[in-house]
């Protein structure tokens, strides 16, 4: 019997080519081309055994409670409610990028007499590399955990079925299309081109995977309010959490901002020597400093770590709202 024929464009000269089943390289006719054909094998299902037990998820949770800025009083009135594992489910790919990157880097040089010149330098970068992706394949509500920073460990099926399980609702094509998005990302970062004329990248889904991976949930409460951590299941270590701020870090956030703050915007303007530039610079950062300490002292009453959706949105926002800062005052020196 005649095995099944697949018709596929040739990825150098865009040339029509048949691939029959089985086949795993083909020289390509027009161009001459060797190509290697992988087909899809499927997503494989991969569970880590929790090596971690409920004193350990306690300690680590402890230990956390003392680093930062969080309450003071945290570990002697801290008390632990609740302490239990689930197993979480990780979209996982190996995704591999081939191509040039081509554009051009500025050199700006000054000559004695304050004339600028920019100069274009040609760059032409090859990429050739593998990429790690990983994002949580359900709805992980409050637990702000969204991607998988480790990959290792002994994998088994045993404790499996024992431990609560998360059931995975998002579909293999979507992670498929944001691995090779987040891969395009990084490969165009990597090849550290600032001005880009010509791109030619290919993104080869290598492999996909379904990770199940243990995650230990410990609630605690604090003057009558409730907070949590979630501590990898492998390594023993807090990957997200919510914890009290302390008010006195809060107020030394305040004095500190408005001190190191108008420093920097008062040496801006005293060692300009009549330059505005200086003078603007100066201003700028230091009103950026002060709105970074404002804002710790906003939201200090709360330390956050981990991947909340929430904390990501709101350093956008700082960001975006240091720069508004800046261009108002360099509006005002004009």
């Amino acid at each position: 019997m005649t095995g099944i024929s697949v018709g596929l464009n040739c990825p150098a000269c865009g040339g029509a080519i048949s691939v029959v089943e089985g086949e795993d390289t083909i020289p390509c006719q027009y161009c001459g081309s060797m190509l290697f054909i992988e087909g899809d094998k499927g997503v494989s299902t991969i569970a880590f055994k929790s090596k971690v037990i409920h004193p350990n998820a306690v300690a680590a949770t402890q230990a956390w409670w003392a680093r930062g800025f969080k309450a003071r009083d945290l570990k002697r009135v801290g008390q632990v409610t609740e302490v239990y594992p689930i197993y979480l489910p990780f979209w996982r790919a190996l995704t591999r990028v081939a191509g040039w990157v081509c554009g051009y880097e500025e050199r700006r040089h000054t000559d004695k007499n304050g004339k600028v010149t920019v100069e274009r330098i040609p760059k032409e970068v090859m990429v050739l590399q593998d990429y790690n992706f990983s994002e949580i394949a359900c709805d992980p509500g409050d637990l702000g955990i969204r991607t998988l920073k480790n990959f290792t460990g002994e994998t088994s099926f045993a404790d499996f079925e024992m431990i609560p399980t998360f059931e995975a609702t998002t579909s293999k094509d979507d992670a498929v299309v944001h691995a090779k998005n987040d891969a395009l990302s990084r490969a165009r970062s990597s090849a550290r081109v600032p001005h880009v004329t010509f791109e030619r990248l290919h993104v080869v889904p290598k492999r996909l995977s379904m990770v199940y991976y243990p995650v230990w949930i410990v609630r605690y409460k604090y003057r009558d309010r409730m907070y949590m951590t979630g501590v990898d299941g492998v390594t023993g270590q807090v990957m997200s959490g919510r914890a009290p701020g302390d008010p006195v870090f809060q107020s030394l956030a305040v004095t500190a901002g408005a001190s190191l703050g108008g420093m920097i915007a008062a040496a801006g303007l005293i060692f300009s020597d009549g330059s505005a530039e200086i003078a603007i610079g100066g201003l700028a950062v230091g009103a950026g400093i002060l709105y970074v300490f404002y804002r710790f002292f906003r939201h200090g009453s709360e330390i956050v770590e981990g991947e909340f959706r929430e904390k990501k949105g709101s350093s956008k926002q700082a960001l975006k709202d240091i720069g508004s800062i800046a261009k108002q005052i360099q509006g005002g020196m004009r």
